[in-house]
């Protein structure tokens, strides 16, 4: 079987819930074949750089035009319709990889490749199952589209707005979105390597996306104030410049403070944090929920990470962080009430999905199946 996972690079969080799925398929369906591919590098890096490079420079440099972009989209369906369109024309350019993949399936972990995929439905390019993931939580007019087979949500409310909007219910999944084998693996670990390291300075993990974007440095200047207090783990991603300008604040005040980029040992710092200062990704936030890890979110990107926010802060799994001087309080406050941490926990554990990849792997298989006896038939 031959599973083709199409993504987007606006962020590392698609790619991540791609590659967590992939894994799992490949280790639990013997002769399942699964490739990754970026899809506006492949039609063609100069329109990649383009649209993802504008995307990265909008929430970088002027993140209120794409929140009131965003805030357009939801509320007018016509703005919507005209990035399918846009997308539709790119379309017939991914046609050579599923001639040369020949794939049973394809999995969309972003909105953009999966519009064009449905496309090449409509225009019977294709005939394979297709299925799409949601790494927010919230919806979309992008994700309504008729074509595609199953939607993979991480919540019931979410499922109710895709149904208002017109998606079947019955094409709808709650499976939550997938995260690595990793995380999930011993999910109740965590929990009790936090109770072991109670006598232990509390140990924050600091995050900012695999881009380092948001407040990240203001905030770790503020967690300074708690300096004898607190252990800081802060993770820059990709983000050069500012592991150096965190390290330089480092190496002039004493301090208990690591600094890393890129890792690959997410699973294990949340294991051993009390808690997360991050921005409310997708990906890392459901990372989070599953290792039972109390969330405080810093100023959220606008736009689904701003949704992801509301979302996680009504559920009780989340605090959103002040952007002024209170900010230390906050934390030395939450870090005194270990009964607000633990709520925060159990609020966590009953949004987790730790058998995400499972049920939607058994789901593509399903889909594989029914298709292949459609055709026979």
């Amino acid at each position: 079987m031959n599973i083709l996972f199409l993504a987007a690079s606006t962020g590392g969080g698609h790619v991540k819930a791609s590659q967590a799925l992939m894994e799992h398929m490949e280790s639990r369906i013997p002769g399942c074949n699964t490739r990754l591919v970026d899809t506006l590098k492949y039609i063609n890096p100069a329109i990649d750089k383009l649209i993802t490079g504008a995307y990265l420079q909008t929430i970088k440099r002027a993140p209120c035009i794409y929140g009131k972009l965003y805030d357009l989209s939801e509320k007018d369906e016509s703005y919507s319709n005209f990035v399918k369109g846009f997308n539709s024309i790119l379309a017939p350019r991914l046609l050579p990889i599923f001639a040369q993949e020949k794939p049973d399936a394809v999995v969309c972990t972003h909105t953009i490749p999966l519009q064009m995929v449905s496309q090449l439905k409509i225009a019977r390019y294709i005939q394979i199952p297709t299925v799409g993931i949601v790494t927010d939580y919230t919806n979309h007019f992008f994700w309504k589209l008729a074509e595609v087979d199953a939607f993979i949500v991480a919540h019931e409310c979410i499922k109710s707005d895709m149904v208002k909007m017109g998606t079947p219910k019955d094409r709808i999944y709650t499976y939550g979105i997938p995260v690595s084998r990793d995380f999930t693996v011993n999910t109740c670990y965590a929990s009790e390597a936090r109770k072991i390291n109670q006598n232990k300075k509390p140990l924050i993990l600091l995050m900012g996306g695999s881009m380092g974007l948001c407040n990240m440095k203001s905030i770790f200047t503020s967690l300074l104030e708690l300096k004898n207090n607190i252990r800081v783990m802060a993770v820059t991603g990709h983000n050069i410049k500012l592991r150096h300008e965190l390290e330089r604040l480092t190496s002039t005040l004493s301090i208990s403070a690591m600094i890393t980029g890129f890792t690959n040992d997410i699973s294990q710092l949340m294991d051993a944090a009390s808690l997360i200062i991050t921005k409310p990704g997708g990906i890392t936030v459901s990372e989070a929920i599953v290792k039972r890890l109390p969330i405080f979110m810093m100023k959220p990107l606008p736009g689904q990470e701003e949704r992801n926010a509301e979302f996680l802060t009504n559920a009780g799994a989340a605090v959103r962080l002040p952007n002024d001087s209170s900010l230390p309080k906050v934390i030395k406050k939450a870090l005194d009430s270990p009964l607000l941490l633990e709520h925060m926990s159990t609020e966590a554990w009953k949004l987790a999905k730790p058998n995400a990849c499972e049920d939607i792997c058994l789901l593509i298989r399903n889909l594989v199946i029914k298709n292949y006896s459609y055709a026979v038939n």
